[in-house]
């Protein structure tokens, strides 16, 4: 039999479509639909139910996908294997992460790693809900809050809490930031703020919690909008720390008051096998927590020193 018609099949069971599995494969939707066709022939049954809508396993066909994917997947693994031993690192990596996730810090990690590791292929799928990692063929999963009890390996990665943000250029041109009382001076860009009066930010520092009356500069209910709005130098947001790490590494934001934050969930990043990963999923890993670690960088010159101090802590 052809292993490529079990691929099809495959395909088309996680995209949830022909067409996605289509365009996964590079094929034409026909040539999908046929492979599947031609592989119902061979094994002599029917594979996914007849009617209209997502495709759906038949009995026998989740029966021979969940074997087959892990035949597939058991190939693809001693295929990487060998071109790893020739110093060849190829292959796919696949990630779930949380949907809010889509909009974060991870396009620019993706593209950077891309960058560095052609060979390599990156499969990045963005849902909500609980799944097991090795039923779906995951390698690896971003998690916001506690872990699961599992034998998975978790590690804690970050704390995805909110940050204080503002253009390197709004922070050349304001008054110095030293403390959160600090803040009443400069303009603040709020979510749904009342019309008037101030807003507070729960901020939490050194000392413990240190909540903080701001006045709205510009009110918003979008966060995408209020994100726009600290690029182009509208003042200080309070914003995820998921959405502004990437503007960090591109210097297009900074940290204003590095030191406190608004607490959030734990970012965890758990892997499919309590074996040793790949060395392409690994080197993926290293990328993702070298994304998340932002102190090492200092967007504003050496002239800047005691207004990066204020900003960068």
């Amino acid at each position: 039999m052809d292993l490529n018609l079990a691929r099809a099949l495959a395909r088309v069971v996680e995209s949830e479509s022909f067409a996605a599995a289509a365009r996964r494969l590079g094929l034409p939707e026909a040539s999908v639909r046929r492979a599947v066709a031609q592989l119902e022939e061979w094994l002599g049954t029917r594979l996914f139910e007849r009617r209209s809508g997502r495709p759906k396993l038949t009995t026998h066909g989740r029966a021979y996908y969940h074997l087959a994917a892990r035949a597939l997947a058991e190939l693809a693994e001693a295929e990487h294997a060998v071109a790893e031993t020739q110093g060849e690192l190829r292959g796919l990596v696949r990630l779930i992460a949380p949907s809010e996730m889509s909009r974060s810090f991870l396009p620019g990690m993706v593209m950077r790693f891309m960058a560095e590791h052609r060979a390599i292929e990156v499969d990045v799928s963005f849902s909500n809900r609980d799944g097991d990692l090795v039923s779906e063929r995951f390698d690896l999963a971003l998690q916001l809050g506690r872990p699961p009890h599992s034998k998975r390996i978790a590690r804690r990665v970050a704390r995805m809490g909110g940050w204080l943000f503002a253009a390197p250029d709004y922070v050349r041109s304001h008054p110095l930031l030293w403390s959160p009382s600090d803040l009443k001076k400069h303009k603040c860009i709020v979510r749904n703020s009342p019309g008037d009066g101030d807003r507070i930010w729960p901020l939490v520092g050194p000392r413990g919690p240190e909540p903080v009356g701001v006045t709205a500069a510009v009110n918003s209910d979008d966060i995408l909008f209020t994100h726009e709005l600290a690029l182009r130098c509208a003042g200080i947001a309070l914003l995820p720390a998921m959405l502004g790490i990437d503007n960090l590494w591109t210097g297009t934001l900074v940290r204003v008051l590095p030191d406190y934050e608004v607490p959030g969930p734990d970012l965890h990043l758990l892997l499919s096998s309590s074996s040793p990963p790949p060395r392409r999923v690994a080197l993926f890993c290293e990328a993702l927590v070298e994304a998340l670690t932002t102190t090492k960088h200092e967007p504003l010159s050496p002239q800047e020193k005691p207004c990066a101090r204020a900003v960068k802590g």
